[in-house]
């Protein structure tokens, strides 16, 4: 059920690409952001108030650090998309496979097993294949990109510690809130602004990223990696560019490749290969 709840949330993220691809084309990002984490909140006050769910100050502070790396996440990756390409892009962000592994052999001491570094590369190399990313440009961009993979790496091992000890659904909402209020602020800045979308597609798009891609998609991951763990996580995650490029073939009738099916085939037996290892281990 773990891997499940977090093949759910890999779609859901993987879906929100052409949704937010629709929003962008009639309010700016930060306008989208508002809105879409500000309906995350809210979407969460009912089950909140009917379950009286307790705020503990741990389990606040934990949720607005976590926020804030989200934060970095969507702020760098946003600086990223400016000088390079969406399918670069993912492909950079895969990289935080290869952070996971460091964080943990920084902060734990625990050596990657031979199957963990062979399903890292056989991932990198499927999504290389599935976004036709093979030549690095060293510009600023792609800086950036890693930076968010970086991002993406520790907000995985910060949430393995607090899951375990706080209520998940606090965690998520408190998460959703800082972002809704990190993006209010950031509307501050000049150039930016928070206007009401003028579109009825708009609006779909904002209320399906707010309610099924960030309450219900951050409560799955934090449900998720009670069981799995940051590493076999970062691993599924891999699925998200995977369904994005399907369902772009399925519904905005984009081109699929044969190299593309060809990596689609090894990040999922990459991720088949490292869930029979943790299988085995038990």
């Amino acid at each position: 059920m773990p891997a499940l709840f977090m093949i759910t949330a890999s779609l859901l993220w993987g879906a929100s690409f052409l949704f937010i691809k629709i929003a962008l084309q009639d309010i700016h990002a930060t306008a989208f952001l508002f809105f879409r984490f500000s309906v995350a909140t809210l979407s969460m006050l009912p089950g909140l108030a009917l379950y009286k769910l307790p705020f503990k100050q741990s389990t606040v502070i934990q949720g607005v650090k976590l926020g804030l790396l989200q934060v970095g996440i969507m702020f760098l990756q946003t600086l990223g998309l400016k000088t390079i390409s969406p399918s670069l892009s993912g492909f950079l962000t895969g990289f935080s496979i290869v952070f996971v592994l460091m964080i943990r052999f920084i902060v734990r001491r625990k050596l990657p097993s031979f199957v963990d570094i062979l399903s890292s590369v056989s991932c990198l190399v499927g999504l290389a294949l599935l976004t036709h990313s093979f030549g690095l440009s060293w510009d600023p961009g792609t800086f950036y990109t890693l930076g968010c993979a970086f991002f993406v790496a520790l907000y995985n091992h910060v949430l393995d510690d607090y899951t375990l000890a706080s209520n998940t659904t606090v965690l998520t909402f408190i998460q959703q809130l800082t972002l809704a209020a990190t993006a209010g602020l950031l509307s501050l800045w000049p150039g930016n602004s928070i206007q009401l979308p003028t579109q009825a597609a708009t609006w779909g798009s904002i209320l399906f990223c707010g309610i099924f891609c960030s309450s219900i998609a951050f409560w799955l991951q934090a449900r998720s990696q009670q069981h799995l763990g940051a590493f076999k996580v970062s691993m599924i995650l891999l699925l998200e560019p995977v369904f994005a490029a399907m369902l772009s073939y399925w519904i905005l009738g984009e081109q699929l490749y044969t190299q593309s099916y060809i990596g689609a085939a090894i990040i999922i037996g990459a991720i088949t290969m490292i869930n029979l290892r943790l299988k085995a281990l038990k």
